[in-house]
């Protein structure tokens, strides 16, 4: 985990207003900031990281391109109850299917 210091050293030129802008706007969430670095082709991918909820706030790409995630928190999706798929009757059908492609073919002398 760099600091905003050590992610400024290590971005190139191109992306200098980029992470600053990222590190700005990751410290006004009101927690400390990290940033992962991580190499691409064509450079490196920066990610501005909140350290107390460990989420990411921004991503700065090789292009310097700056990217604000907004969203839901990780792990938020696990925890809804996901909607069901199918319909019971599908899912039955669908299941017998499965356990009747599973059997052995019977074999014929």
């Amino acid at each position: 985990m760099l600091n905003a210091t050590r992610a400024l050293e290590l971005a190139g030129r191109h992306q200098h207003g980029a992470v600053r802008e990222a590190a700005d706007y990751a410290a006004a969430l009101g927690e400390p900031v990290g940033f992962l670095r991580r190499a691409v082709a064509g450079g490196a991918v920066f990610e501005a990281v909140a350290l107390e909820s460990a989420r990411t706030c921004a991503v700065v790409d090789e292009h310097g391109t700056l990217r604000l995630v907004a969203g839901d928190r990780p792990g938020e999706a696990f925890r809804r109850p996901a909607p069901p798929r199918f319909r019971a009757g599908a899912r039955r059908a669908a299941e017998a299917a499965l356990v009747a492609a599973a059997r052995p073919p019977d074999e014929v002398i």
